[in-house]
């Protein structure tokens, strides 16, 4: 018996639907020969991969090469929520990322007999559909607002945090996109999380605890704010603020302490330069009158009890009618003096 050329094998999309390979001229008899000889492995009912590239992909590289597969498999449909976020490179749910989720236009059927597609039902006009990596999908405002809708709160800021600061979508987008799905199931979600929208935040961690810290009833930091002493010199940017409370929010994700340092192989000297430097960087802060609150991935957990123990410490140590510093938002904006209380409400920390 010949055996079929394993080249034509890569030559297919990977994953590859059984159509697919019928469709190059394969046979029902090689793909089994091939799976025998572990060449080919079965994902999924009449999904293949050729085995060694396949088992060299990450979770999100696997996420979306199956989303491809997926799409090419349901008539009328395209990837959506979740999913078509990763697609589009935005940040992907902490944890497992689970089946993908297609949308269908015109499908009766939205249930299947396997655990790789979650299919949904809905409106999808022309407009709503981009293309990304060769696979229709959502548009990002379309993708915004379903994830909101459908997904959990915290993933699905960090979300749209990221197509507004990577310039995939404008707020105006987002908001007309909000309308269109007026009475949509989860559209009071999605209405909630607009209004805490900000593409200044620049991680899955910052938007998240924004996220958890609303729902626990604090008020909305802002971002990235320039802190300087009364001299003009720069003191640090900070990832959250309080100005009505005094208190800086410091989301510690590991990419802060590598700082610099692209190489895996740094030293124990790099390390704990930069571990120095921004304890330094805390404590002139601090002697300004802020206090700093920190916490990581793990204090979202148990409806952000650690994100809370740590902001409510801080506040008790706070000074706010004592700080004098200057600020900004933005480096090409003039340095402000602080000023205590402030106007706007949305810098108030929860009445307490």
């Amino acid at each position: 018996m010949r055996t079929t050329d394993a080249r034509r094998w890569i030559d297919l999309p990977q994953p590859f639907l059984w159509q697919e390979a019928r469709e190059a001229g394969l046979s029902h008899a090689a793909l089994s020969g091939a799976v025998r000889r572990r060449e080919v492995i079965k994902i999924a009912p009449s999904v293949y991969a050729v085995r060694e590239p396949w088992l060299l992909l990450d979770p999100t590289e696997l996420h979306v090469a199956l989303a491809r597969a997926a799409q090419a498999s349901i008539p009328e449909s395209v990837v959506s929520h979740v999913s078509a976020a990763i697609a589009l490179g935005l940040p992907k749910p902490q944890g497992p990322v689970g089946k993908v989720s297609l949308t269908a236009r015109e499908s009766s059927r939205t249930s299947y007999p396997d655990d790789w597609r979650r299919v949904l039902q809905a409106k999808l006009p022309a407009d709503h559909v981009s293309t990304a990596h060769g696979v229709l999908l959502t548009t990002p405002a379309r993708t915004v607002v379903d994830s909101f809708r459908q997904s959990r709160f915290r993933d699905a800021l960090a979300i749209a945090d990221a197509a507004l600061r990577d310039g995939l979508v404008q707020s105006e987008e987002l908001r007309e996109m909000r309308a269109f799905q007026t009475r949509w199931p989860g559209i009071r979600l999605a209405e909630e999380g607009l209004g805490l929208v900000d593409g200044r935040r620049e991680s899955w961690l910052e938007s998240a605890s924004v996220a958890v810290a609303h729902r626990r009833g604090y008020s909305v930091p802002e971002s990235q704010i320039r802190i300087h002493d009364l001299e003009g010199a720069f003191v640090g940017r900070v990832d959250h603020l309080w100005r009505g409370a005094g208190v800086i929010g410091e989301a510690d994700g590991l990419g802060k302490y590598r700082g610099d340092l692209a190489d895996e192989e740094a030293t124990a000297e790099q390390i704990s330069e930069v571990v120095l430097a921004e304890r330094d960087r805390e404590r002139g802060l601090e002697s300004l009158g802020f206090a700093v609150a920190r916490w990581g991935t793990a204090d979202l957990r148990d409806y952000g009890e650690g994100l809370c123990r740590a902001l409510s410490a801080a506040r008790r140590r706070a000074r706010p009618q004592s700080i004098r510093c200057l600020w900004r938002s933005n480096d090409d904006e003039p340095l402000q003096p602080w000023s205590w209380p402030p106007a706007e409400s949305s810098a108030a920390f929860p009445a307490a």
